[in-house]
């Protein structure tokens, strides 16, 4: 299947910016199941773009802006193949916790704190959830149902620096905090697991959230606590970048210098088939 995304973000100020200097990780990466065709990135007005790979190897474009503006729009296009299901199916049982010495030293900083994701908090609950449950094939279903049923999937109780343990006591979120709230129970049991950003070619109107756990001898199992999904998530989801939480990769930050603050205007993400 052959797809087309738009990304677009707007942002408004509410004096002139002088200097507007952003990075994205919108664009696809190169996996097993999906393959990248052509990138095209335009902003208004117009600035300086330099594409870089960043410390998880995910595509970065870093757009710097200087003429005078008090609006700037980014807009990105992207074409990506997508060539098979994006499954992987463990072949047996595994133990927990995870033998941290048959870990490649890549994959054990995927099994600490980061900035948004403190294991240590959510080790009680994450026992309680799998009570006595020592093997991950059986585990891992079992902790995204609990995050997929007792997450109240809602908008507006939670934003960019909510930290994953706070997502209990707050019980909703989005599906940023939902792939958080995995993450860190699986850390806390021992197990390497990662944050991954992209968008759904079923699904317009905004980027998506899941996660990538990892399975010596196997690699990077996909898990999708927002719609209960675990070991195969089809062809609809398209990767952008991983990293450890929503802070390594948001699709877009940055700064800007002017006298006053500026605001989202709009974000959308709006997938194209192009063919079957």
């Amino acid at each position: 299947m052959l797809v087309e995304i738009h990304y677009t973000a707007v942002y408004e100020y509410d004096s002139l910016v002088t200097v507007n200097d952003n990075k994205l990780r919108v664009f696809p990466r190169e996996e097993y199941w999906q393959e990248p065709v052509k990138d095209l990135l335009e902003t208004e007005p117009p600035g300086r773009v330099v594409f870089f790979r960043d410390r998880f190897g995910n595509r970065v474009a870093r757009v710097r802006i200087t003429v005078p503006h008090t609006v700037v729009k980014f807009h990105s296009i992207s074409v990506v193949r997508l060539t098979r299901p994006y499954k992987v199916e463990p072949p047996g049982h595994l133990e927990l916790p995870i033998d941290k010495s048959s870990l490649p030293p890549d994959v054990q900083q995927f099994l600490y704190a980061s900035p948004l994701v403190d294991p240590r908090p959510l080790l009680k609950k994450a026992k309680e959830i799998v009570n006595g449950i020592r093997r991950l094939d059986d585990a891992l279903p079992m902790l995204t149902k609990w995050v997929y049923e007792r997450i109240e999937y809602k908008r507006g109780f939670t934003d960019v620096h909510t930290m994953a343990h706070e997502v209990i006591r707050i019980g909703k979120g989005v599906c940023q905090d939902k792939a958080h709230l995995l993450i860190g129970f699986l850390r806390a049991l021992g197990v390497p697991a990662r944050y991954v950003s992209g968008a759904l070619t079923d699904t317009p109107g905004e980027t998506h959230a899941w996660v990538e756990v990892y399975w010596p001898g196997v690699g990077w199992v996909p898990v999708d606590p927002t719609h209960n999904r675990v070991y195969d998530l089809d062809r609809h989801y398209v990767k952008y970048a991983h990293g450890r939480d929503y802070s390594d990769v948001p699709p877009i930050n940055g700064y800007f210098i002017s006298r006053r603050p500026g605001r989202i205007k709009t974000v959308r993400v709006e997938p194209r088939k192009i063919e079957d």
